[in-house]
């Protein structure tokens, strides 16, 4: 007989999870669910899939039984000695035995062992709806994921996670597993883009899962995320025969940053390319999450591309934005590189005097003392052992 079967889903929907935390929590999720899955018999023959986005942390597979398979098992009872008299008969041992595990006398049976003949009885022990199962283990593989900081919001006794849980969905098939989690009942709907999309998203099944989050402006998948970035990243410069500025590290960012990706070109005034590229680049790259244009000759073009979680920017007032907050960043990136080189270096060394490193240790001008006589000392060593040239 064919085993019932069918898809699973579980989504987490949040608060804003920071994005550097999305792909650690669904990596732990997957880890939980599959060895409880599996320790339970329940996991069919496709791994569990995790994987996340701003606000929601999403694990499903498919193939999952519908109930535990019924296992039977050998119970080990008293020796033969004592479960049977002289003439055979069953004893008041034997009787006990076979009450307490749920059988007649007459299916008690002896099996031999290496301390003699024992009697024995056969125990089904019958498998549980897998709905009622999930019920019970999916909060805590929920509350199992960690994070370097999290949150309560129930009160301190409350249960705590990367950040507040507002919706749960969780399905086997067609059928709804309820729960709760932090008040928080667990259920069909879920939820799409913020601003874009429906409050409620309600789904059939499993399957439906991503269809129906992309129609409320909501790419589920980090790589289709990520694709749709690339795709748009290439096309905003390749009219103006530019390239982006490489940042596979900026890319995997914004992938987890946004639910509904969209790239918008913008411009700075050319007068700032004046600055090192480099502090250029890190303006753009680590206070605005900004793409960095270049020529075809790997020189700084006065633009830049940034990622929203828009479908489009009708108006241009989003990108009026950005160009307003990336021109006073400059302008402030300026005025400490042209100060910084009204001053020498080693002009400083002075004022280092006036700072405190550690209250027992004196200032950091007494620490530079320090490192200075430590490096002549070890040199010296080195010259005196007669080593003059090692890699350290």
């Amino acid at each position: 007989m064919k085993e019932a079967r069918a898809d699973f889903l579980l989504e987490i929907g949040c608060e804003e999870i920071p994005a550097r935390m999305i792909r650690k929590a669904a990596d732990e999720l997957k880890v939980t669910l599959e060895k409880q899955l599996g320790t339970l018999g329940l996991l069919g023959k496709e791994p569990v899939e995790t994987f996340g986005g701003p606000r929601r942390l999403v694990a499903r597979t498919r193939g999952v039984l519908l109930r535990q398979a019924d296992v039977e098992k050998e119970v080990t009872g008293p020796p033969k000695s004592v479960a049977y008299d002289n003439v055979g008969k069953p004893t008041r041992a034997a009787e006990s035995f076979a009450t307490k595990q749920g059988v007649p006398v007459g299916k008690l049976y002896l099996v031999s062992t290496p301390r003699g003949e024992y009697v024995a009885a056969k125990q089904v022990i019958r498998g549980r709806p897998a709905k009622n199962i999930l019920a019970e283990i999916l909060p805590e593989a929920i509350l199992e994921i960690s994070g370097p900081r999290s949150m309560y919001w129930t009160g301190l006794d409350g249960p705590r996670f990367i950040r507040p849980i507002r919706w749960i969905v969780a399905l086997l098939g067609r059928q709804p597993i309820k729960f709760s989690l932090a008040g928080v009942a667990a259920g069909n709907a879920s939820a799409g883009h913020r601003f874009l999309g429906k409050q409620k998203v309600p789904l059939g099944n499993p399957r439906d899962y991503e269809r129906r989050l992309r129609g409320n402006f909501v790419l589920a998948q980090p790589a289709e995320r990520r694709k749709k970035i690339e795709r748009e990243l290439a096309a905003a410069v390749k009219a103006k025969n530019l390239k982006v500025h490489a940042d596979p590290d900026l890319l995997e960012l914004v992938t987890y940053l946004n639910e509904f990706p969209s790239v918008i070109s913008g411009d700075f005034d050319p007068s700032f390319l004046d600055l090192p590229q480099e502090i250029l680049v890190t303006v753009m790259r680590d206070h605005q999450k900004y793409f960095a244009v270049e020529r075809r000759d790997g020189e700084l073009a006065p633009h830049f591309l940034a990622v929203i979680d828009l479908d489009r920017d009708r108006s241009g007032q989003v990108r009026a934005g950005h160009e307003r907050v990336l021109r006073a960043r400059f302008s402030d990136a300026r005025f400490f590189w042209e100060t910084d080189q009204k001053c020498r270096l080693a002009d400083n060394l002075s004022r280092l005097a006036q700072v405190t490193y550690e209250s027992r240790l004196g200032s950091y001008a007494d620490k530079v003392e320090r490192m200075r006589w430590l490096a002549r000392w070890l040199t010296s060593q080195w010259f005196d052992a007669g080593i003059h040239q090692a890699d350290v």
